[in-house]
């Protein structure tokens, strides 16, 4: 005689035998095509989105109070702020290959800190820089690294930023800048960033608020 258990769909409470894993109803929608496992959990879900309820509501709880926490740093005015025609965000690349989101008004000297050991959250990481732009407010970039640090948050998201910086080292490629040219043709090195970064253009930045804006 089997011993019972539970269906593995992710919010079905039906029993069924110990050498099943999901009940007839959720088995049959398997066998369609219509159910799939939750990259998060483990736990069956409807096929038709990225992860399950549960694991959807533990990312929105994360991203409320990552944007609580953003929103506070963000009001802490600070005097150099003032004076200050740019701020940068950026994306890092850690050894154990998860990305980091920040954002500073001295990318020099931050990068400087997080190679040498001195920034907690990366100490021992070795992290390579993989992505940046530059927004005109203190505002804007704890906006856009909130966002970042939520798409950091769930494979969906994950493999977004993935995207973000393959095309931003296919842009900086293309922006190369090479000294025998003439002053016209090096007018992009007015883009250059340092550490070899470039300013992608407003379009892609635009695209970037236009989604962030969405999820307000």
């Amino acid at each position: 005689m089997t011993t019972p258990n539970q269906c593995q769909f992710w919010d079905c409470k039906e029993t069924i035998r110990r050498d099943h894993y999901l009940c007839l109803n959720h088995y049959t929608r398997y066998q369609a095509g219509g159910i799939n496992k939750c990259p998060s959990c483990g736990k069956y879900k409807d096929a038709e989105y990225d992860v399950c309820l549960n694991c959807y509501r533990q990312t929105a709880s994360t991203w409320a109070t990552s944007r609580t926490q953003a929103t506070e740093r963000g009001n802490r005015e600070f005097s150099a702020d003032r004076e200050a025609d740019r701020f940068f965000v950026y994306v890092l690349l850690l050894n154990d290959g998860t990305y980091y989101p920040g954002q500073t008004r001295e990318i020099l000297e931050r990068l400087h800190e997080h190679r040498n050991n001195q920034a907690p959250s990366t100490r021992g990481k070795e992290p390579k820089l993989q992505w940046f732009t530059t927004v005109s407010t203190r505002r804007e970039a704890v906006d856009l690294e909130a966002y970042l640090q939520q798409l950091n948050s769930n494979p969906a998201g994950r493999r977004e930023i993935n995207r973000m910086v393959v095309d931003f080292k296919k842009l900086a490629d293309e922006l190369d800048y090479e000294p025998h040219r003439s002053a016209s043709q090096n007018a992009v090195q007015e883009l250059r960033m340092p550490y070899g970064g470039v300013t992608p253009p407003p379009s892609q930045r635009r695209g970037l608020f236009s989604r962030l804006r969405g999820r307000n």
